[in-house]
């Protein structure tokens, strides 16, 4: 973790858990060109956390991919009527890199997103990010609060 982005951790709270051999670091990022600079330290932050982890480089890369789509989303998609901030968390435990992003939009039907791969869609220049936080991780869900918004959570096993 020697390699962490002195701005990442400027940004956020990042704490070290020594009991439990945990890292986990926390953000609120607004939308637009600061939240979007802002966004770059934080992606660099979890590609460190997940080569801490025991990915390979390419792969701890491919999951800030997943990362940054997820945020995306959120700033696009998910603003509140409020112009409330986009949470982030990231979570490194003793086997896998956990990303949960949250936002106060008015949520989504993930089953209703179009399908990038289909032919229709395949000439259309958005519309990909699910598919990617799909292929670059182990495990996409998402949860609902009754409170409204949305919380995309990534995890990606990092040993074993």
């Amino acid at each position: 973790m020697a390699q962490i982005d002195a701005e990442a951790l400027r940004l956020g709270r990042f704490r070290r858990h020594p009991e439990k051999g945990t890292w986990s670091a926390r953000f609120v990022l607004e939308a637009g060109p600061s939240g979007e600079a802002a966004l770059d330290h934080v992606e660099e932050l979890a590609v460190c956390m997940g080569v801490a982890g025991g990915l390979e480089a390419d792969e701890a890369a491919f999951v800030g991919v997943a990362l940054r789509e997820a945020v995306v989303n959120a700033f696009r998609h998910g603003r509140s009527p409020d112009g409330a901030p986009c949470r982030i968390g990231l979570h490194l435990t003793t086997d896998s890199l956990v990303i949960n992003v949250r936002d106060r939009g008015p949520g989504f039907n993930p089953a209703e997103v179009p399908d990038p791969c289909a032919p229709q869609n395949l000439a259309r220049g958005s519309g990909r990010g699910l598919f990617y936080m799909k292929c670059f991780t182990d495990h996409l869900s998402f949860v609902f609060p009754r409170a409204g918004g949305s919380v995309v959570r990534l995890s990606k096993k990092t040993r074993g």
